[in-house]
């Protein structure tokens, strides 16, 4: 108890003396020591020195418990429980023999001898669990410490946990394959928007700036890149709407395209950044390739007109003079001059032909603004009409199976198949030798993922197709030449075995790729052969 006694001083009598005397007996003062023991939230362990000879100015040989609180006895004696009177008075090595041998007990005697208080930190592991401990030593009256410490283990757990989010987090940042860059807002004391300040970036956005992740601290978004209102603005309805932003841009300072993908978080946002300057490459030359197709199409086209018109018209007139000479003289010419004659308007037939099926195939063009659905058995029909002069001469037999609607050009895909069915009647061996007629079959269905060509599957691999298939009783070929049969002006076979001008399947294969299909053959020499198409269905 403290008794306050107040008198004005003989000296200043406008003053006022205020006299403190500590009341306290020695049994309240104990009361209260006992008090703020058993309601510490720290562990407290009061301990004197036991000198040697208990001389006073002997070495320090031990240590005694002066006093220990409960939250003190149930932290240091985990494994055996003790109680008040068990501890106080006791020797310190009575319960930790090997305490002399550790830097705590070094400790313990610097803080007595000095009077400088110091701070420890110690580590346990006990059940298997890491127990962190904050160790006040303080001086405690004459040749004594003072003990005062908290369990830090939860703090010490929560710090593991957050570094092992924060290693996680880096991880997974610096494994993506795009740069990432992670913006706070800063503002203003009424809320407007400012700046963005960068907060975190990736190693990939460090690899693309060619700078190191200190480089980036404090700087901000107008740092980096500065950006005007109409672009402030734009973020600034990211963050109210939360509507992800992307765009492709070109950065000077990098050299590069790239593809930039912002989405918000919290009051900021992210920025996903790819390079996509290959791809931009890549692109543009695709473009100038295209550029230079369609220059070389209208060379095509000028081709056609040319050689539908300049050449045609001496071919006609070759065959007419030739007419005229046969018909008009013809008993006055030799046997070898009308021989002449018939080899020269033969060959201005095949060169007749040649420019047609040239024409054919030159006027052979994207069509895809007339795509609609084709309904095959009808076109089927169709042709098998068309062809009935052919089918009669030959004896020949058609089969159309159910074939399915695929989408496409119904004049292309006419030609297409009337090719194929032609080729079929005229590709056949001397029927008396082999004593059999000419014989197609057509029959189609939907094509099965695994049935495509790698090259459909990998294109469209969400697109469905329809497998024809035109399979003959001809003389076949041999697969090694797969692939000349379906260029221009191959021919496996002499004029005098087959007339023709190797046109054909390449004019069919032209007519596939436009409509983004595919065309192959199986066969084998005087087997027959089937030709296998692969058309989309939508």
């Amino acid at each position: 108890m403290i008794q306050f006694v107040s008198s004005p001083p003989s000296d200043a009598p406008d003053l006022v003396a205020v006299h403190a005397t500590d009341k306290t007996t020695a049994t309240e003062r104990d009361t209260i020591w006992q008090q703020l023991l058993a309601n510490s939230v720290e562990g407290l362990v009061g301990l004197k020195a036991v000198r040697a000879g208990n001389l006073p100015n002997g070495p320090i040989v031990n240590l005694r418990y002066h006093f220990i609180n409960h939250i003190a006895l149930r932290d240091t004696f985990r494994d055996q429980p003790r109680n008040l009177h068990d501890v106080t008075g006791r020797l310190l090595t009575d319960f930790f023999p090997s305490i002399r041998e550790t830097s705590l007990w070094q400790t313990y005697l610097a803080v007595i001898e000095t009077g400088q208080p110091q701070r420890v930190e110690q580590h346990y592991n006990v059940d298997q669990r890491d127990i962190w401990v904050v160790q006040a030593v303080s001086p405690f009256g004459q040749d004594g410490v003072m003990l005062s410490y908290s369990e830090t283990s939860n703090l010490h757990r929560t710090a593991r946990r957050l570094s092992q989010q924060t290693n996680l987090l880096n991880g997974v940042l610096n494994s993506s394959p795009n740069g990432v860059v992670v913006f706070e807002a800063t503002r203003n004391a009424q809320g407007q928007l400012l700046d963005f300040q960068i907060t975190l970036v990736n190693q990939l956005f460090e690899t693309l700036t060619g700078r190191n992740q200190h480089y980036f601290d404090g700087l901000s978004l107008q740092n980096i890149y500065p950006i005007g209102p109409e672009r402030t603005q734009r973020l600034q309805e990211l963050l109210d709407t939360g509507e992800p932003i992307q765009f492709d841009e070109f950065i000077p300072a990098l050299g590069r395209w790239l593809d930039i993908t912002l989405t918000r978080l919290n009051d900021g946002f992210v920025a996903t950044v790819k390079d996509i300057t290959a791809e931009k490459q890549v692109r543009q030359q695709l473009d100038q390739t295209m550029q230079q197709l369609r220059r070389s199409n209208q060379d095509l086209e000028q081709f056609a007109y040319v050689a539908s018109h300049d050449l045609q018209e001496p071919l006609r007139k070759i065959t007419s003079f030739g007419d005229m000479l046969m018909a008009q003289h013809a008993p006055q010419l030799t046997k070898p001059a009308a021989d002449m004659i018939a080899r020269m308007q033969r060959s201005a037939d095949r060169m007749r032909l040649l420019v047609r099926d040239l024409l054919t195939y030159a006027r052979l063009s994207d069509r895809r603004d007339t795509f609609g659905n084709v309904d095959l058995n009808q076109l089927l029909l169709s042709i098998n009409d068309d062809l009935d002069v052919p089918i009669q001469e030959r004896g020949a037999t058609i089969l159309l199976n159910s074939l399915p609607t695929v989408r496409g050009d119904a004049t292309l895909l006419r030609q297409l198949f009337q090719n194929l069915i032609s080729n079929g009647i005229k590709f056949q061996p001397d029927n008396a030798g082999r004593g059999g007629l000419p014989r197609v079959v057509v029959q189609g269905r939907r094509a099965t993922t695994q049935e495509l060509p790698a090259s459909l599957a990998a294109s469209h691999p969400d697109r469905q197709y329809a497998c024809i298939e035109v399979a003959d009783n001809g003389i076949g070929f041999n697969e090694r030449y797969l692939d000349r049969i379906f260029a221009i002006f191959q021919r496996l076979h002499g004029r005098m075995e087959f007339t023709g001008t190797g046109m054909g399947l390449a004019i069919c294969k032209k007519v596939v790729d436009l409509h983004g299909g595919s065309i192959t053959a199986q066969s084998q020499e005087g087997a027959g052969a089937t030709f296998i198409v692969y058309l989309p269905v939508k």
